[in-house]
């Protein structure tokens, strides 16, 4: 207890750190990974350092999103649990509203989860081509023409319009004032893009500023544990019919730079590894998501994840979650690829082959990770310790990941070495045979 008191502590802090961990006898890490009690912070995780980030998930209200000259997207902090509504997309109407009321501006809008574009927020699903504005083709800039409201729980309101965007956003907003029920006084600010390594700059309300180092650089997580609105499936008890709600949930939102197989079902505790079809892969950032929660209903002691992350892959899978009264999650990952013999051959592509040794059918599986096209197929074969050739194959020429098995099961048990080659160069792997 007093291990997850100082470990909480020390996230609330926004320390980064090393999660605490042990390794089993399958040679997964062990990941006691917190958020907080009620989930307070917001934790980025990297499968590469076992690694977090974590920061108090309350500081800040809308993030825009800053990874691209070209590309925008704004989202807001579901952590604060705020509504977004459009309240007119007429900029003109913004000294026209003149009440917090929300009760005729329809349902709210929220941040997308099921998409790859980790910048859709709720303020892209206004009514606009852009969501929240108009794209001006001769000056190249966003123009905004939606005016939001945003209501918090606690009953606070602001009125809010991004009004520019071009290598920044420029935006205003005003804070409704209880004692004289009237808008505060008009705010406009300008947030450049910048150069931070990250996808995201962040803005608070309450201080009026830009708020920092709420993120580390793109490269350095993986999975994001927070708080996000998702489409949740319920039972409607007078039809039976299936229908879905907006439903506030904790979980994972994944790097767009990775990919994500979920797998299911596939047994987690064990030391063999199958990795999926390069198509089962997705960059969904809501691949993760919240299905592995033992509190959702479904089973989940039989769903794994395969994450591709550049040439590298993870098998990883969920053990635990307390729920929001510690906010603690746990799981299990390995590094698959470092058992598997992953090779660069050439800069054109990588290769591994496993298992190694060979399981009792003596049937192997070749990785063929390409990076680009090349001009000629390449090819895999076997040799026993005499040199004689025992086994070849062609390793069909596409781009992308993919794998081929082969069939050793004709051959004695022994040590034989086999050698891959691509692009014209080969690389050499000593493979036993059981």
């Amino acid at each position: 207890m007093k291990t997850q008191l100082l470990l909480a502590s020390l996230l609330t802090l926004g320390i980064q750190q090393t999660v605490l961990s042990q390794t089993d006898a399958n040679g997964y890490t062990t990941v006691n990974m917190t958020m907080g009690p009620q989930y307070q912070n917001r934790v980025f995780f990297d499968l590469g350092t076992n690694g977090t980030v974590s920061q108090p998930a309350t500081t800040w209200d809308v993030a825009f999103y800053r990874a691209s000259s070209t590309n925008f997207g704004t989202r807001i902090n579901d952590a604060y649990d705020i509504k977004v509504y459009q309240a007119s997309n007429n900029p003109a109407d913004w000294n026209n509203i003149t009440s917090n009321s929300v009760a005729s501006y329809g349902a709210p809008l929220f941040n997308a989860d099921n998409t790859t574009s980790i910048q859709e927020g709720a303020f892209e699903q206004g009514s606009e081509s852009s969501g929240w504005g108009e794209y001006n083709f001769g000056s190249h800039h966003v123009e905004g023409k939606v005016i939001f409201i945003l209501k918090y729980p606690s009953g606070a309101t602001v009125k809010f319009m991004i009004e520019d965007y071009y290598f920044g956003y420029t935006f205003k907003y005003a804070k409704w004032n209880t004692a004289t029920s009237s808008w505060d006084a008009t705010q406009t600010k300008t947030i450049a893009n910048g150069s931070d390594d990250a996808y995201f700059n962040y803005f608070s309300f309450n201080t009026g500023e830009k708020v920092a180092n709420l993120e580390p650089p793109k490269a350095s997580w993986d999975m994001m544990f927070t708080r996000f609105y998702t489409d949740y499936p319920y039972i409607d008890p007078d039809t039976g019919q299936q229908l879905t709600m907006k439903y506030r949930m904790s979980g994972v939102l994944q790097n767009p730079a990775i990919s994500v197989a979920k797998v299911q079902p596939e047994t987690q505790e064990t030391a063999a590894t199958t990795i999926p079809a390069s198509t089962a892969f997705s960059k969904n950032i809501s691949t993760i998501g919240y299905s592995w929660k033992p509190t959702m209903g479904a089973p989940f002691s039989n769903v794994v994840y395969y994450v591709k992350k550049g040439s590298d892959y993870y098998r990883m899978y969920f053990t635990s979650n307390e729920g929001a009264s510690t906010g603690n999650m746990y799981f299990k990952y390995k590094k698959i690829t470092g058992s598997l013999g992953i090779t660069e051959v050439s800069k054109k592509a990588s290769f591994g082959i496993y298992p190694n040794p060979t399981a009792s059918d003596k049937k192997v599986t070749v990785l063929f990770d390409v990076k680009e096209r090349a001009d000629s197929k390449g090819n895999v074969e076997v040799y026993d310790l005499t040199g004689k050739k025992v086994y070849t194959a062609e390793l069909t020429n596409q781009t992308g990941f993919y794998k081929q098995d082969l069939n050793l099961s004709h051959l004695t048990s022994g040590n034989y070495m086999v050698k891959i080659t691509y692009g014209g160069s080969t690389e050499t792997k000593k493979l036993i045979v059981k």
